[in-house]
């Protein structure tokens, strides 16, 4: 068995995940184009010969923070989505939780105006975004939308909505809000978010619920 490093047997995570983590945050602060190999070493308190030891190029470590956040969401959307016995008002209030929660780890307080999510902030830099990862934001917002539609479908075979709720119309209510949350909160804060998705939940209980 490989003996574990000085990082690891300190109770720290190994480096290669410390790197990635302050890339993403980094990222999400500044963008892509203005964080460099210095800057993220730096946070990490490493050189920056070890960071091309660990993923050669600048876009290979893009790429290895892009798909642990799409491996990430996978397993998010299994959990929140597709997990039986949740009402759609309880799946949407944990996607709420979770916007809030990743939210606060960029801002001190609900008024807070810093971004918070990847994907949103690299919409501004399309142009950086190798094709790869350009084809996994999109694999995602897909898997996205049917996640939510077979949430949708279960709500209905519960008979927690109507037998005629238009389930594509009910999906574009509920998606935008995950896709822009980043961006609302930037214009409007934390709260005016929260105020968003519980006003869908409740539209959609108003319109097709059954109680």
């Amino acid at each position: 068995m490989a003996r574990p490093n000085k990082k690891s047997q300190l109770g720290q995570p190994p480096m290669k995940t410390r790197i990635k983590q302050a890339a993403r945050d980094l990222f999400i602060q500044r963008g892509l184009a203005d964080v460099s190999y210095g800057d993220i070493a730096e946070v990490v308190n490493t050189t920056r010969a070890n960071l091309h030891y660990h993923f050669g190029n600048k876009n290979a470590l893009v790429e290895a923070v892009f798909q642990e956040i799409f491996d990430s969401l996978e397993e998010q959307f299994q959990e929140v989505w597709a997990k039986p016995g949740l009402t759609l008002g309880q799946r949407i209030g944990l996607t709420a939780e979770d916007c809030e929660r990743r939210f606060y780890e960029f801002n001190k307080d609900a008024k807070g105006r810093n971004p918070w999510s990847l994907s949103a902030r690299a919409r501004f830099e399309n142009h950086l975004l190798s094709p790869r990862i350009q084809a996994g934001i999109s694999e995602m917002s897909r898997h996205f939308e049917d996640y939510v539609a077979h949430a949708v479908t279960l709500a209905i075979g519960a008979g927690e909505l109507r037998p005629d709720t238009p389930v594509r119309q009910v999906v574009m209510l509920i998606t935008p809000l995950w896709y822009f949350g980043s961006l609302l909160t930037q214009h409007s804060g934390l709260d005016k978010l929260l105020d968003h998705y519980k006003a869908v939940s409740d539209t959609i209980a108003a319109a097709y619920g059954t109680h």
